[in-house]
């Protein structure tokens, strides 16, 4: 019996050297496997990025898209902006093209500075002249709360648009451009913030170069909200100066697993320029080279309110489809023709499938309808393909 415990106890210490010896070793290679994944995690990170000189980071990036379309009563070409100018006098035969021209270029640097770290963003897309042409779309710098040059207005929230593949125009209901501004950013904690901006004013024949905006935003776990306003000055034919104001109000919320819900309203009096699809929307009052859109007959500035709605659902890892629904409508105002807008409308279901990361399959069919002061209305459906390869 000694004999037997002798050697189980000796066989014991030998189980527990090799057990310690063992937890070492895994030990090791825990700390060797961590080792490398905080390198490839580097190595992920830094990827696409490039030194160009001490202090300098560069980050290329953009994507080369193909759209296809085909349209069923009027062949609105590249962009589905072409609805707000049909008439009844327009050919109604629908039509079908292929367009690469939201293909996007553009490059990001992070600069080292005595005053810190400074970004810059520069890019541009092929919808220069109609479609064909480089043109740019951002061309700015920031540096702590100061961002200066050309990018997104301020006062229009990014929180409530609806995920869709429709081209650059955009939907009904919205406003989407980018202008010249100084703009000042105050972030209190990660979840808010606030700020302000003077910008160049989109619309064309304003007496003033610039207009100011404000803006506010909250993100929370599940909910991101978003307001901005804006104040402009336009000009009549007689010279006489006329305040335009508008706001915005947008919210993205996480409603369910998968599921998206997201809304956003715009509004205001003098700022149908700023709206999506606003060719043909409103009076023409010009002298000597000067357009105000936004003005009546009587001097007066046009209301105009626009609204639109989406719901993202997500098909497991690679697919989402999303339905989405906007509307812009112009109140009545002096000198307002029988034939035009009255209110533009678009409705779509949209499907996406991601296959790699880089690659994105899209289809889409809308439907979208222009309505005139005399109540006549036209309606068009568009299915639309897009193929896109991003890096």
């Amino acid at each position: 019996m000694k004999y037997n415990l002798t050697r189980t106890a000796q066989g014991g210490l030998v189980a527990a050297a090799l057990f310690g010896t063992g937890n070492a070793a895994a030990a090791q290679d825990v700390a060797a496997l961590e080792a490398r994944v905080a390198a490839l995690e580097a190595e992920q990170a830094s990827a696409g990025t490039v030194t160009a000189a001490p202090g300098v980071k560069l980050n290329f990036y953009g994507y080369a898209r193909l759209d296809l379309n085909a349209d069923n009563h009027y062949d609105l070409g590249a962009t589905t902006g072409a609805m707000a100018g049909v008439t009844a006098d327009s050919v109604r035969d629908g039509g079908t093209g292929a367009y690469p021209y939201e293909s996007r270029l553009g490059v990001k640097a992070l600069v080292d500075t005595d005053l810190g770290e400074m970004k810059v963003n520069i890019e541009g897309d092929f919808y220069g002249n109609g479609g064909g042409t480089f043109r740019l779309r951002h061309a700015y710098g920031e540096i702590g709360p100061f961002l200066a040059g050309q990018t997104w207005t301020s006062w229009v929230s990014a929180e409530g648009i609806p995920s869709a593949v429709h081209d650059f125009n955009g939907s009904a209901g919205g406003s989407y451009y980018r202008t010249p501004q100084l703009r000042f950013t105050y972030r209190p904690n990660e979840q808010w913030r606030f700020g302000a901006a003077i910008e160049e004013d989109y619309a064309p024949g304003s007496s003033s170069d610039v207009a100011l905006t404000a803006f506010a935003g909250y993100a929370g776990s599940r909910v991101k909200v978003g307001s901005g306003v804006i104040l402009r000055t336009l000009e009549t034919a007689s010279d006489e100066d006329v305040h335009g104001f508008g706001f915005s109000l947008g919210a993205d919320f996480d409603a369910w697993e998968g599921g998206k819900i997201q809304v956003q309203y715009v509004g205001g009096k003098g700022i149908t320029t700023s709206l999506n699809n606003a060719a043909a929307s409103g009076i023409e009052v010009g002298a000597l080279g000067k357009y105000a859109f936004d003005i009546d007959a009587d001097g007066d500035a046009i209301t105009a309110n626009a609204l639109k709605a989406g719901v993202t659902q997500k098909l497991g890892e690679k697919m989402d489809i999303s339905a989405a629904y906007g509307f812009q409508r112009y109140d009545d105002y002096a000198g307002a023709e029988d034939f035009y807008t009255k209110q533009l409308s678009a409705a779509y279901l949209t499907y996406r499938y991601f296959a790699t990361k880089s690659l994105m399959l899209g289809a889409e069919v809308s439907y979208l309808e222009r309505e005139q002061f005399d109540g006549m209305t036209f309606d068009n459906t568009r299915l639309q393909g897009v193929v896109k390869f991003s890096f």
